[in-house]
């Protein structure tokens, strides 16, 4: 049985990441485990602290059992929204599964993760300047630190499309397994693929040597896939990926997720990380071996 991991701030992306997560699982027995994180760090007034910090930002144990208190009964609300759209969409192959938890959600996700070993996170993604445990930054660390590939679908999404995903590659070694670990994931959805390589100077040789490469063993391995591959050139690579994605009606971008840095060696230092949260498009993180 599948096993989706979906962490929620009851946004009202919440619904549509569900959802996503059902068309995703396609036909297979599914288990979705609804997660949130509240926070649960008991803070209190103390004389040694700095003058001018002021109390009222501590928090207290009424107030943390309050958000307890509430994250449960919103959880729970969800749980029986999905389930009533389950019924009314005759969907009988997913289980849906819901919990709270209080503390750090980098380490809630990791501790939850070994417990229930997902295949899949899902996950909301909120914009830069907005408050909560699913915005951006926080999205980041969890696509480096995950053990499971992570989609963060942003909260301008109401309704999440799929059909042409990019995967942007910088000639890995981990590519090849990871493009197909992509396909398996997304296969219920019928996507095309666009393999995109943007070109730095004085490799155009070498970086088309290598997309053959690249291209002769994924249709051998993939003959029924649709591939479209590009080496795309240009000065101004934030500009470049805009104009792509626009043209090429791009659902969704895939990369592989580094350790160190979610988009280490994928681009040059022209494309910073929030680069790609700027597109406001679903994003797959797939992690090194």
């Amino acid at each position: 049985m599948k096993k989706f991991l979906l962490p929620v701030d009851f946004s009202e992306g919440a619904m549509i990441n569900c959802k996503f997560a059902v068309h995703l699982a396609g036909t297979e027995n599914t288990e979705l485990h609804l997660f949130h994180i509240y926070p649960d760090q008991l803070m209190v007034p103390d004389s040694s602290f700095p003058a001018g910090i002021d109390s009222d930002t501590f928090l207290n144990m009424d107030f943390i059992n309050e958000l307890r208190v509430q994250a449960e009964d919103n959880i729970q609300q969800l749980a029986g929204q999905m389930d009533d759209y389950l019924k009314k969409e005759e969907i009988t192959n997913i289980k849906i599964r819901h919990q709270v938890s209080g503390g750090d959600p980098e380490w809630e996700i990791q501790d939850i993760c070994d417990r229930i070993k997902p295949q899949l996170i899902i996950m909301g993604t909120r914009g830069e300047g907005k408050k909560g445990f699913l915005e951006g930054s926080m999205a980041e660390k969890i696509m480096t630190k995950a053990p499971v590939p992570v989609i963060a679908v942003p909260d301008s999404i109401r309704k999440v499309r799929m059909k042409n995903v990019m995967y942007a590659t910088n000639f890995s070694q981990h590519d090849f397994p990871k493009i197909n670990e992509m396909i398996k994931l997304l296969k219920p959805m019928k996507n095309e693929f666009f393999i995109v390589h943007f070109l730095l100077k004085g490799k155009k040789e070498e970086s088309k040597g290598m997309m053959d490469e690249l291209k002769y063993a994924l249709t051998n391995k993939n003959p029924v896939e649709t591939f479209h591959f590009f080496i795309l050139d240009a000065e101004s690579r934030q500009e470049v990926l805009r104009e792509f994605t626009t043209k090429h009606k791009i659902n969704m971008i895939a990369f592989i997720s580094h350790k160190t840095n979610v988009f280490k060696n994928l681009f040059s230092n022209k494309l910073r990380k929030k680069d790609f949260f700027k597109l406001e498009l679903p994003m797959l993180a797939m992690h090194e071996e």
